[in-house]
């Protein structure tokens, strides 16, 4: 494929497969899924899946980094839940892998490891992940865990610049005072334009 994508190395004798289920994606926002990766171990005990989801943005700036970052570490879980078809908690460990763990045992175990990343093509913002998740909780490593800790994003551009509006509605988040002050301002200078301009009735005499 063409755009951004995750890299990575799946275990050795670990064999591609179109079984594993894909995480369910919001179409109605305009978001697609464009890369998918799924590779499961023989024993069928382990899996490693990857992916991307693009959302077309009207630019980029940089307060939107957090909103965005959190949905592609949710996209993660998601991604392992439909693996294991149990929720699964996201919550941060080493080297920035998140360590992944059943809702149920939240004190236990994780049953696998994520990493996420943030790209960009021309129009659209990628949310993308790597996923190794088992089909039980162990302190253990996978062989699929040093896949994810070594993979790497590909491919993604520049931010594309953000237009006009979306400068100026993050103008006005960072000086809500400025902002108010100039509403009335213009809001003052409209209603004296109004009254100015108005057409005057016609006086006629008898």
């Amino acid at each position: 494929m063409t755009g951004p994508r995750v890299a990575h190395a799946p275990p050795a004798g670990w064999s591609a497969t179109a079984e594993l289920p894909k995480p369910k994606i919001a179409e109605a926002s305009g978001a697609s899924l464009v890369a998918w990766s799924a590779h499961r171990s023989d024993a069928g005990d382990a899996a490693l899946v990857s992916g991307c989801v693009a959302t077309p943005i009207p630019g980029w700036v940089e307060d939107m980094r957090p909103a965005v970052e959190g949905r592609t570490i949710a996209l993660a879980g998601a991604s392992a839940a439909a693996i294991t078809g149990a929720p699964v908690d996201a919550r941060p460990g080493d080297g920035g892998v998140f360590e992944l763990r059943a809702v149920s045992e939240l004190a236990g175990p994780p049953i696998g490891h994520a990493r996420t990343f943030v790209g960009f093509d021309d129009a659209r913002v990628l949310t993308c992940f790597a996923t190794c998740v088992g089909t039980r909780a162990t302190s253990s490593p996978r062989a699929c865990d040093a896949s994810v800790a070594a993979a790497r994003l590909e491919g993604s551009l520049p931010p594309p610049a953000a237009g006009l509006a979306l400068r100026g509605a993050t103008w006005a988040v960072h000086h809500p005072r400025p902002t108010a002050l100039g509403a009335g301002v213009l809001a003052a200078t409209l209603a004296v334009v109004a009254l100015v301009t108005r057409r005057r009735p016609r006086s006629r005499i008898a």
